[in-house]
């Protein structure tokens, strides 16, 4: 009897720590929008996005895989992280085809090769490393990422990130961050992160129609020639490289600038396109004092007019056409184009009180776009 009971007593104990465990595992990460949108990226449809947009933070900022899907019918996502480096996009690429199959590869350029001395961000560093592999399911992948860019005598954090984070109090707050999109079981808002404020650009110059260049830093200029070698060893012939619009207001942005145009002229080298949208932005009416927030991301306002002029050059000019996606899937795609109108809609109310919002997928933000009128 006594045995019964202490083995009873046993199992309880033995819950509770299981229990306890599991909640500081996951309430001590780092929840923000990069987490959100690569764990969204996981909860897709196998195989169902007809799209895959790699990049940095101008990926998320500047396009509405959502808004495109109700424009144009072609699935997309996101799959970018904050100061994404170069040589990271190889992994990316594995990773992305351990779970789709897209049609096209959007891989934007900006923060890959185009800095100069002093902030080469091909580089690989801690922070950036950590805001892809800890959102990453345990994988080969996972394990030679990790192997090949972190440090030695913090590896085990990489595979157990409380390790890291667990000294930040606030963890336990943004943990409900991602508890809607979990419980929904997919992103409403398809990964995008950007903000309501408007920015002037006064003083911005004109480089419609530009094409000087500047030499790349030699690292950067390696990473970017083997990132392409990648791309031709594996036969990604479903490529396409871009750089989104940015506002270039001083000298020292400007060299930014022809340095994306050099990177251009080494990725047509090997035989991939490379829209530059820099200096071709007048089709689509950019507006520098209105569409941006800072000068390398645009707004949400800025991101709607792009999103349908990029969108309808897809559809166009690369023949991605309306996905073929089951009823199921549909059903999650109209739901999120349903909750980006309420966005928006919620967005001109926010602009009409003069208020201005970072803007990401977070469950308190879902359950005011909840009560906000359908379209």
């Amino acid at each position: 009897m006594k045995l019964k009971i202490y083995g009873k007593r046993t199992l309880k104990i033995l819950s509770l720590v299981i229990a306890v465990v599991l909640f500081i595992g996951f309430t001590q990460n780092r929840f923000d929008n990069n987490k959100i949108r690569i764990d969204g990226f996981y909860l897709e449809e196998k195989n169902s996005l007809d799209v895959v947009l790699l990049g940095a933070s101008e990926v998320y900022t500047d396009f509405s895989s959502a808004m495109a899907y109700d424009e144009y019918g072609f699935t997309s996502y996101p799959y970018a992280i904050e100061s994404n480096p170069l040589a990271l996009y190889k992994s990316q690429i594995k990773e992305i085809l351990n779970y789709q199959t897209p049609k096209l590869f959007v891989i934007e350029m900006n923060t890959a090769a185009s800095y100069g001395e002093g902030k080469d961000i091909s580089v690989v560093n801690d922070v950036n490393l950590r805001r892809y592999t800890d959102n990453m399911p345990l994988s080969q992948n996972k394990i030679d990422t990790v192997n090949e860019f972190s440090g030695e005598d913090d590896m085990l954090s990489y595979y157990l990130p409380f390790i890291k984070y667990h000294g930040d109090p606030l963890n336990f707050y943004r943990c409900f961050y991602e508890t809607r999109m979990n419980f929904t079981g997919y992103s409403l808002l398809k990964g995008i992160s950007t903000k309501t404020e408007k920015s002037p650009g006064d003083g911005a110059y004109n480089l419609q129609g530009d094409t000087s260049t500047a030499e790349l830093m030699p690292e950067s200029e390696k990473e970017l020639r083997e990132f392409l070698d990648f791309c031709k060893e594996e036969n990604l012939d479903n490529v396409l490289f871009v750089r989104f619009p940015h506002r270039v207001t001083n000298d020292k942005r400007y060299q930014r600038f022809q340095r994306g145009n050099r990177v251009g002229e080494i990725i047509s080298q090997y035989g991939y396109d490379y829209l530059n949208f820099e200096n071709s932005y007048e089709a689509f009416d950019l507006d520098f004092n209105n569409d941006f927030y800072n000068d390398d991301h645009m707004n949400i306002y800025g991101q709607q007019k792009f999103t349908e002029y990029f969108g309808r050059i897809l559809q166009n000019d690369y023949g991605i056409q309306t996905s073929g996606i089951s009823p199921d899937v549909k059903k999650k795609w109209d739901e999120s184009v349903d909750y980006t109108k309420r966005l928006y809609k919620y967005v001109g109310s926010l602009t009409d009180s003069g208020n201005d919002r970072w803007i990401y997928e977070t469950s308190y933000l879902l359950f005011e776009l909840d009560n906000v009128e359908q379209q």
